[in-house]
């Protein structure tokens, strides 16, 4: 394929407002060097583009506007004009745009690039058609990492709302009820505080870095130390199976139960918490550690110089929720059954990244037979123009130029490639969520699932599939970033309000299943979802489930 510059394929602009003209309620989207998108009430652009930003910490990234209208930051550059595929263009960039900025970015205090980045930057271009290829196949990799994103995301979120259903608000949990965290403890201590003698391999030495919400991270930098400095400082703090550990140094509030039997050794960065075990399970207080409410506890009492710190002192005294220990473990119970489900579903996503990776570094340098890939014929234009010259302009053609026959379009649109290489099927065009009411989808889903009980994954196969239907989700973090999607018609809103009773059209119970030892007797679901669940063993069909409160008694 023949390689050519940026400034040869589109017109590069920038915008002329700064940040402050973003607002809330504008009718057109405003792409700033922020990831996100955010709104305006004027534009200066229509159709579709690609843009990148110019300056700060977001240099790099790669946005598409799919043909809407929309305004610029003023150090946000746009691409236009490209005669190509531009999805094809995007994911080109995507690809290898950061890359290509990693020795070549300006500024101290603020990085930043100049438009001589982007006018010699070079990318291959292939035939039109096999631009579509490139563009769709990456495009269903992509969605399914999404997909896989959103539904790691979701079974967070129904852990806790598991945890809320079963205990109620801790934030709302009158102070009479709740004890300190040194009452139900053996043992509260943080890491040793001299520094050890390091060497190049023996026992881990875990510090504040290793310690993640709801896992030991044993991929960031981990230190070693020998046998007789592991011996000297567990003489204090000895971390064990089913301890606790909670950052207590820079980062604060992060919190895991230690799930292996392996020697190792703290830093002064982590705290040890040794659960009196006959009283509280330590999968409970975990997840009670990492309430909203006991987080801004955490924050409350951490002392903040160069970095925050919560010492052991305030740690004791932490306030604690103890309901009977058999209602503890029945949620850890469930708990630890999402995890499993969780862990699977993160080793898929990790594969998936891999085989993205793959596909992308392939895909570009001719390593893949596309003629494999079925090319989606209402993509293709009537023509493309010839250059006629290699000057540098706006807007340079590159493309052969070409009369398409109605004849060869229904040739290339008929033709039916079975085996794909990668097991991909050709990207449908869905219909997006915006365009139905949240009575619509209430209505539907009572009359597709009526008494039957359902998960997730069925209401997200059902909506795709059954009724094309383009599933928008924010996760919680996004939502944490960009406000504005709190209160966007999503499919996490959507369930959200039907589980919580502000869903005025679907009211939604929700109850965990164990395939293994039946706990919902009779338990139905529809023949599509039967045959799916068919394919799974015992412990993959266990998990949460929905049904719609107002068909069917609770259970």
């Amino acid at each position: 394929m023949e390689y050519h510059k940026l400034e040869r394929l589109v017109s590069i602009t920038t915008g002329k407002y700064d940040a402050n003209h973003a607002t809330t309620d504008g009718d057109f989207l405003f792409y700033t060097c922020a990831l996100g998108q955010f709104k305006s009430p004027t534009y200066s652009f229509d159709g579709e583009a690609i843009l990148l930003p110019g300056n700060g910490a977001n240099v790099g990234e790669v946005f598409y506007n799919s043909g809407a209208k929309f305004e610029v930051y003023q150090r946000t550059y746009v691409l236009q004009g490209f005669n190509g595929f531009y999805k094809y263009l995007y994911f080109y960039l995507k690809s290898f745009w950061k890359k290509s900025l990693i020795n070549s970015q300006y500024g101290s205090a603020t990085n930043y690039i100049r438009l001589s980045n982007i006018q010699g930057f070079e990318i291959p271009i292939p035939t039109y058609e096999n631009q579509i290829r490139i563009a769709n196949l990456l495009e269903k990799i992509e969605n399914t990492i999404t997909e896989r994103k959103n539904t790691i995301d979701l079974l967070g979120e129904l852990v806790k709302a598991t945890f809320y259903q079963m205990f109620g608000d801790p934030a709302k949990i009158p102070s009479p009820s709740l004890i300190s965290l040194d009452e139900v403890s053996t043992q509260i201590t943080d890491g040793e505080h001299t520094t050890p003698k390091r060497t190049n391999q023996g026992i881990k030495l875990l510090s504040a870095r290793n310690i993640q919400n709801g896992y030991l991270n044993f991929s960031k930098g981990v230190d070693y130390i020998g046998q007789n400095e592991y011996e000297r400082i567990s003489r204090r703090c000895s971390p064990e199976y089913n301890d606790i550990l909670l950052s207590c140094s820079g980062t604060v509030g992060r919190v895991a139960v230690i799930n292996i039997h392996e020697p190792f050794a703290l830093v002064r960065s982590v705290a040890l918490i040794k659960p009196k075990h006959n009283i509280v399970n330590s999968y409970y207080l975990m997840y009670w550690l990492q309430s909203t409410f006991l987080q801004n506890e955490i924050t409350r009492n951490s002392k903040k110089s160069s970095q925050a710190n919560i010492f052991t002192g305030a740690i004791k005294q932490l306030p604690i929720f103890l309901p009977p220990i058999a209602f503890q473990n029945q949620f850890a119970d469930i708990a630890q059954k999402i995890e499993n489900i969780k862990v699977k579903q993160e080793a898929q996503l990790t594969d998936l990244k891999e085989l993205y990776a793959t596909v992308s570094n392939k895909v570009f340098t001719g390593d893949i037979d596309l003629s494999k890939l079925p090319v989606d014929a209402s993509l293709l234009p009537n023509y493309v123009e010839v250059p006629t010259n290699k000057e540098p302009k706006d807007r340079h053609d590159i493309f052969e130029q070409k009369e398409v026959s109605k004849e060869e379009v229904e040739k290339v649109k008929t033709k039916n490639i079975k085996g794909l290489e990668f097991g991909f099927q050709a990207v449908r065009h869905l219909e997006s969520w915006e365009h139905y009411s949240f009575k619509e989808i209430a209505d539907r889903m009572i009359k597709h699932f009526s008494t039957h009980y359902f998960n997730a994954e069925m209401i997200l196969n059902y909506l795709d599939k059954e009724l094309d239907i383009q599933v928008n989700y924010y996760s919680s973090a996004e939502q944490k970033k960009n406000p504005q999607y709190e209160n966007a018609d999503d499919f996490y809103r959507f369930m959200a309000t039907a589980l919580t009773g502000e869903n005025h059209f679907l009211t939604l119970e929700q109850v965990f299943y164990n395939a293994e030892t039946e706990n919902i007797p009779n338990i139905s679901f529809t023949e599509l979802d039967v045959e799916s669940l068919s394919k799974k063993d015992k412990s993959e069909r266990s998990g949460i489930y929905f049904y719609i409160k107002d068909e069917i008694t609770t259970p």
